[in-house]
């Protein structure tokens, strides 16, 4: 009996996460003086896109990447502009292929979002703005609603998951 009950595998599905980190930033801003920065009211627009690549099939590790564009304008005139990837490794066994990318496209980046947004917040606070706080978005529903518009045929082959574009006051 021994033999039977360590003959079973082991159905539990697992994550590790290895790290968290920023791949890259960069901040741009226009040449304007404290009294300008003071009374401008921005609008905001921010894009995203959101990547995963496999890293180790042996080991099943993933790097996943958030890269956020967020521009502040003024009427027309561009005020500041940063670009961030912040990303992720990952380690994900016993998951079926389509849970596999849910939990890479919905919860790995639901979990590197606040990372970038308090990333974003920070290079523009720095580079001498007031701070930015970006709105919440569930990755993980934005994932379900792009699968929901794509074919069956072509779900197999989808490992991204791209916003749109969305305006922040």
């Amino acid at each position: 009996m021994e033999n039977q009950a360590s003959a079973k595998p082991n159905l539990a599905a697992e994550l590790k996460v290895h790290r968290i980190y920023t791949k890259s930033s960069s901040f741009e801003s226009a040449n304007l003086t404290a009294p300008e920065i003071a009374v401008a009211q921005p609008v905001i627009d921010l894009q995203i896109h959101a990547n995963v690549y496999p890293q180790s099939l042996t080991e099943n590790t993933h790097e996943v990447i958030l890269t956020l564009q967020v521009t502040a304008k003024h009427n027309g005139a561009l005020l500041w502009q940063v670009q961030l990837q912040q990303a992720g490794r990952y380690a994900l066994v016993g998951f079926t292929p389509e849970t596999e990318k849910f939990v890479l496209n919905g919860f790995c980046m639901n979990q590197l979002y606040p990372y970038a947004c308090a990333e974003v917040s920070h290079l523009v606070n720095q580079g001498g703005f007031g701070m930015v706080y970006l709105q919440p978005i569930d990755f993980a529903q934005k994932y379900k609603e792009q699968q929901s518009m794509v074919s069956p045929a072509s779900v197999a082959s989808t490992t991204s998951v791209e916003a749109m574009p969305t305006s922040v006051n």
